[in-house]
């Protein structure tokens, strides 16, 4: 796994892609949820990466992705392994 500078660097130069999308990551949303089921169930894709606590920096001239951090990790965390089986289907 690449440290979170060169991930900011990546995404600061390219911006979101097929493999990496940052996430504000208050809660895990719909926005979180459907960005899972693209990276797992993407053919030839491996997967992805979810950058949670990274905002882009709107009113920056430049592209810019800061590092907002998230409040609750240990919530997210439960959030994301609870809610795909309690969704409805």
């Amino acid at each position: 796994m690449e440290p979170i500078k060169d991930i900011l660097e990546h995404l600061n130069i390219t911006d979101e892609c097929t493999t990496i999308e940052a996430k504000r990551g208050s809660e895990i949303d719909t926005s979180i949820m459907e960005t899972i089921c693209a990276f797992s169930n993407e053919p030839g894709l491996g997967g992805g990466l979810i950058v949670l606590g990274v905002v882009k920096d709107e009113s920056a001239l430049f592209q810019n992705y800061i590092v907002e951090g998230i409040t609750n990790p240990d919530k997210l965390q439960l959030d994301i392994k609870i809610l795909p089986s309690t969704a409805d289907i």
